[in-house]
């Protein structure tokens, strides 16, 4: 846990950071966040984040200006004040403090609230594990592009996950997958990596825009494009990605195994050269 917490404007003992209980992120998850991975004590992908969060904030209308160098500022203290090693920084931002009303009033301040955790990654190391995953509806609200903590779809195809021993839920919209409940989705087929494009219908993640330019480098073949859920099951190789996940395998998704239960060579290689890339 954190010893240390960053609100608005302070650095204050974690167990005292508190909001207001009109605060509009409480009441009606009208916030954004971000969450950013450090690695050997080291801020990773910043740029893109920031840049998202700008994003979200714009598509929101909120009356907060994202600053780089002072967030950064903000990050970097909180990594040494917790001595945070391996793990995440978690940053929200609310539209602000109102007297509850579905529509929000013009100028209200926002509140900037940020944290560390720790947390052990899935390397591409002696230890690298494939997981199990599971099919869920896709149930989210119309925007899942913009970061907000409008949560509550994932948090139900998330749980159930956990009750089936798996470790992510993927999400399906009619005959087609999106992405999943805290990631985006990859397969293989044919050497040919396939993900969802990103529109409306996604989530741009970081890690995503990251692994699309070190699949470039390496001169496979990525194809953006909507897949079925029949597609999904018959891949030569399965892996998400995200800031928590970096690239992790999966080996199964309900009672089908994909390349027999193991990890495939592509995705291994692109787990390894993203951990350089990201290094």
């Amino acid at each position: 846990m954190s010893k240390y917490a960053y609100l608005n404007n302070k650095y204050v003992n974690f167990k005292d950071a508190k909001i207001h209980i009109e605060d509009r992120g409480f009441q009606f998850s009208d916030s954004v966040y971000e969450v950013i991975k450090v690695l050997n004590s080291k801020l990773l992908d910043l740029d893109f984040h920031i840049s998202r969060l700008k994003y979200s904030t714009k598509e929101l209308n909120f009356n907060y200006k994202v600053n780089h160098t002072s967030l950064t500022k903000i990050f970097v203290n909180l990594v040494n004040k917790n001595k945070l090693k391996n793990g995440i920084i978690y940053l929200q931002i609310t539209r602000g403090v109102q007297p509850r009303e579905h529509a929000y009033k013009k100028g209200l301040k926002p509140n900037i609230i940020a944290y560390t955790t720790k947390k052990k990654f899935n390397l591409p190391d002696k230890n690298y594990r494939g997981y199990k995953a599971i099919t869920y509806p896709d149930i989210r609200w119309g925007r899942p592009d913009i970061k907000t903590t409008s949560l509550l779809a994932n948090i139900l195809a998330a749980t159930e996950a956990s009750k089936k021993e798996s470790y992510e839920s993927i999400l399906v919209k009619g005959n087609k997958i999106t992405e999943a409940a805290h990631s985006n989705v990859w397969i293989v087929r044919g050497k040919k990596i396939i993900t969802h494009p990103a529109n409306n219908e996604i989530l741009k993640g970081v890690t995503r825009t990251v692994l699309k330019n070190v699949i470039k480098s390496l001169k496979l073949q990525l194809i953006e494009k909507e897949f079925s859920i029949k597609e999904l099951f018959k891949s030569e190789e399965v892996f998400i990605t995200s800031s928590g996940s970096l690239v992790t395998p999966i080996i199964q998704v309900d009672k089908i195994k994909i390349n027999n239960g193991k990890i495939g060579a592509i995705t291994k290689s692109l787990a390894l050269n993203l951990y350089k890339a990201i290094i």
